[in-house]
């Protein structure tokens, strides 16, 4: 008797190594899935552009899924005739992506408008201020 359960020792060792070594390829995969890099956001979608309160205001809108949720939506002005303090502006898009801001701007000029989310910032979306 003191044989058999010496063998079956052995099979349950022998087998938990099998199992280990059958798990561990899988458990690299999981690790250099983490390690890979993220995917880039892609730019935000162009918002309706409506007359401010004057004519160096403009009021940006855009709708649910115009970029990612509770993404940070950063408005360049690229005139550099402007204060600096007045080329940028942003704000936080709503849990479905949509969002809008006030920016300074005049008829004419071009505004890029990218999205962050505090690890990755999208290429921008050029947009015009209409004539």
């Amino acid at each position: 008797m003191g044989e058999s359960s010496g063998l079956g020792t052995c099979y349950v060792v022998c087998t938990m190594l099998r199992r280990l070594l059958a798990v561990a390829p899988l458990a690299a995969l999981v690790l250099a899935a983490c390690d890979s890099p993220t995917l880039p956001l892609p730019p935000p979608v162009a918002p309706t552009i409506t007359p401010g309160a004057d004519a160096t205001h403009f009021k940006l809108t855009a709708l649910c899924g115009s970029v990612e949720g509770g993404a940070t939506v950063v408005i360049e002005n690229t005139d550099t005739a402007l204060p600096n303090d007045q080329r940028i502006s942003g704000t936080l898009a709503s849990t479905c992506g949509s969002w809008d801001a006030i920016v300074v701007a005049n008829r004419g000029d071009v505004l890029n408008i990218t999205q962050d989310d505090g690890s990755v910032v999208s290429s921008p979306e050029v947009i015009q201020i209409p004539q």
